[in-house]
C-alpha cells in the first residue's frame, strides 16, 4: 500500500498556555494513489526532536474510519510533556512510518503540515524511532546515530533520562538490557555505558542498589575476561561500601580474575571500606601492594587475615631491578607495639606450625628460612636478630627446647645459666665454657686397682672412631702412687694402668681429637687474616667502645 497523507493540525489552546488540550489531527489518506477507505490502525507519538531523539508519549489508535480518504481523530498527550520546548509528531499506519514528522506550534490557528508525508511498506523502515506493538515492545533501529536517546532537562528532581522496569518474576529479568552484537567489538564498546559529566566528587557513572540481599551491581564474564573491569586516571577504579556485609564481592570459576582493578597515576587501585568496623584495605597503593587497617577499637583487630589451602600469606620482593636506587628488598616487614603503646606482649612476628595427629612420617616448622649468597663477596643470614633497649631482659634468640646446630657453631663467648643450686628461689649460677683451639673430646672415670696395682679402662666402641691423638691424665687417690703409669696405650677402645698401690682408686682423664666427618669438612681456623672488606670492622664493636656502623655484621637498617 502506497499511502500519502496531507496532515492538518490544530491545538485548542493558547500559546504559552500550562496545559495541553487534545490535539485535533486532520488528513487525506490516498492508497494505491487513490482515496483509501476503511478501518486503519494509527500510532501517534510525540517527540522531543524531529529526527531522533526520545519518544515522549505513544497513542495508538485502532479501527481509525477514513472515507473517501478523509479522516478526523483527536489525540490526547499528557500536560507534562509540554514544558514551552518544541515537540514533534510521529506518525505510523498499519505499521508503516510517515516521514517526517510534523512540528507542533503552540498557536491557536491550526496549521498545515510543511511538506507532504508518505510510506512505503514494501521497504523494510530503518529510521531512528519506535515501532509499537500489541504487547508495548519498543524496539528501535538506527543506521546512523542512536536508537533510543532519553534525556530529563529538568535541573530540579530525580528524573531519568531512560527508566526500564520489568515486573516478571522469572530467572534473569532484566529492567534495561544492553547489547553489543558483533563478535568482535571495538575495545571500548559496552553493552550498558554510564557516564556522569560533574566535575566534582559527587554521583556516579553507575549506580546500583538492591533492596534484598543480592548485588547492586553484578558482572560476569563468560570467558577469560572480567566480570567487573574498573579504570581511574585518578582516584579510584573500583569503590565499593558496606554498612554490615561485603563492599566489593568477585567471584570467578573459569580460572580468570575474580577482580581486577588498575590505575594509571600511582594512587591506589582498590579501596575497601567497612565503616562500622573501621576496616580499611587499599590495593596496590603507591607505597605498597596491600595496605590494611582495623582500628575501630586501638589495641584490638587484626590488620590482615589471610588463609589458604596450602600457603597462608606469600611475600616476594623484587628479584630484578634495581628499585629505583633502593639496595633493600624486605620480603615481610612486620612490626608490633611502640614506646607508648600499653600491652604486656608485643610479637613482631607470630608464627604456629602443627603436624596432623595422624601416623606417618609429618613435619612442622614454626619458622623456616634460607638465604643464598651469590659469591664470595656476599654474606647471607639465615635468620638475623637483635634486641634493642637501654634495659631489660634481652635475648636475641631464646630457644624453649633442644637446639641443634649442623655446621660449626662460633661465638665470642659462653656459659650456662641455672638457678642457684644452694637458692635457686633468688639467684643464679653461671659457668664459663671450656675453650679449646683443638675440636677436643674428653673422657674421664675413676677405676679400681686390682690386686697388682693395674687396671684395663674399657671406652666406648665408638672411641678410635672419633677421635685421634690421644691424651692421658692420671691421679691417686687415698695414698700416693709414685710409680702409676700407662702400661698400655688406647688400641681396641681400650687403655691398661699399672704400677698402683693394690685395691686403690685412681681417677683418669683421657682427651682425643675429633676425627669424624663433619670435623674434617669444617675444620676451627685457629688463626686467619680478616678480608679486605672486613679488616677496619670488629665482630663485637662495643667491646671496643665502637658503635654500629664499625661492626663487621652490622643489623639491618629500619625503614
Amino acid at each position: 500500500m502506497n499511502s500519502h497523507l496531507n496532515a492538518l493540525i490544530a491545538l485548542s489552546m493558547l500559546a504559552g498556555s500550562s496545559l495541553a488540550s487534545p490535539i485535533t489531527y486532520q488528513g487525506v489518506l490516498e492508497d494505491g494513489g487513490e482515496s483509501a477507505d476503511g478501518m486503519y490502525d494509527m500510532v501517534f507519538t510525540l517527540a522531543d526532536q524531529p529526527v531522533g531523539g526520545f519518544a515522549l508519549q505513544d497513542i495508538a489508535v485502532d479501527d481509525v474510519q477514513v472515507s473517501g480518504g478523509l479522516f478526523e481523530i483527536e489525540v490526547d498527550f499528557d500536560d507534562v510533556h509540554f514544558t514551552g520546548a518544541d515537540r514533534w509528531l510521529a506518525v505510523r499506519i498499519e505499521g508503516a512510518l510517515l516521514t517526517p514528522r510534523t512540528k507542533i506550534n503552540y498557536t491557536p490557528y491550526a496549521i498545515r503540515a510543511t511538506s507532504a508525508q508518505e510510506a512505503d511498506l514494501a521497504f523494510d523502515l530503518q529510521v531512528p524511532w519506535v515501532v509499537v506493538d500489541t504487547q508495548e515492545i519498543i524496539d528501535a533501529t538506527s543506521t546512523r546515530s542512536t536508537a533510543i536517546s532519553g534525556r530529563a532537562t529538568s535541573l530540579t528532581g530525580s528524573h531519568a533520562g531512560v527508566y526500564g522496569q520489568s515486573d516478571s518474576e522469572s530467572v534473569d529479568a532484566v529492567g534495561i538490557h544492553g547489547v553489543i552484537s558483533d563478535t568482535e567489538p571495538g575495545f571500548f564498546s559496552a553493552g550498558v555505558y554510564g557516564e556522569n559529566r560533574g566535575e566534582g566528587t559527587a554521583g556516579f557513572g553507575v549506580y546500583g542498589t538492591h533492596a534484598g540481599e543480592g548485588y547492586g551491581v553484578y558482572g560476569r564474564s563468560e570467558g577469560d575476561g572480567y566480570g567487573v573491569f574498573g579504570t581511574a586516571p585518578s582516584g579510584f577504579g573500583l569503590y565499593g561500601t558496606s554498612q554490615t556485609g561485603t563492599g566489593i564481592y568477585g567471584f570467578t570459576n573459569t580460572g580468570a580474575e575474580a577482580l581486577h582493578a588498575r590505575t594509571a597515576n600511582g594512587d591506589r587501585a582498590v579501596f575497601a571500606d567497612n565503616t562500622n568496623s573501621g576496616t580499611e584495605a587499599y590495593l596496590a597503593t603507591e607505597m605498597y601492594g596491600l595496605e590494611a587497617y582495623n582500628i575501630d577499637t586501638p589495641g584490638t583487630g587484626t590488620g590482615l587475615y589471610a588463609e589458604g589451602g596450602q600457603i597462608g600469606i606469600e611475600a616476594v620482593a623484587d628479584a630484578i631491578g634495581d628499585g629505583g636506587g633502593m639496595l633493600t628488598r624486605i620480603g615481610v616487614n612486620a612490626r608490633a607495639g611502640g614506646p607508648t603503646v600499653i600491652g604486656n606482649e608485643f610479637y613482631g612476628v607470630y608464627t604456629r606450625a602443627e603436624a596432623p595427629v595422624i601416623e606417618g612420617a609429618n613435619t612442622a616448622y614454626g619458622i623456616y628460612s634460607g638465604a643464598q649468597t651469590g659469591d664470595m663477596f656476599n654474606t647471607a643470614y639465615g635468620v638475623y636478630s637483635e634486641v634493642f633497649g637501654p634495659a631489660g631482659v634481652k635475648f636475641a634468640g631464646y630457644f624453649q627446647g633442644d637446639v641443634h646446630i649442623a655446621g660449626t657453631l662460633s661465638k665470642s663467648s659462653g656459659s650456662f645459666k641455672i638457678d642457684h643450686p644452694l637458692e635457686p628461689e633468688n639467684k643464679y649460677l653461671s659457668h664459663s665454657f671450656v675453650e679449646s683451639p683443638d675440636m677436643t673430646n674428653i673422657y674421664h672415670g675413676v677405676e679400681t686397682l686390682d690386686a697388682s696395682g693395674g687396671a684395663v679402662v674399657a671406652l666406648p666402641g665408638y672411641f678410635e672412631a672419633l677421635n685421634r691423638d690421644f691424651r692421658y691424665q692420671l691421679t691417686a687417690i687415698g695414698a700416693p702412687m709414685p710409680n702409676l703409669y700407662i702400661a698400655s696405650e688406647i688400641s681396641s677402645n681400650q687403655f691398661v694402668i699399672a704400677g698402683g698401690v693394690p685395691n686403690a682408686k685412681v681417677s683418669w682423664e683421657v682427651m682425643g681429637v675429633r676425627q669424624d666427618p663433619s670435623a674434617i669438612e669444617n675444620p676451627i681456623i685457629v688463626e686467619e687474616e680478616k678480608p679486605d672488606r672486613h679488616k677496619g670492622k670488629y665482630l663485637d664493636p662495643a667491646a671496643f667502645g665502637l658503635d654500629d656502623s664499625h661492626a663487621i655484621h652490622p643489623g639491618p637498617q629500619e625503614n
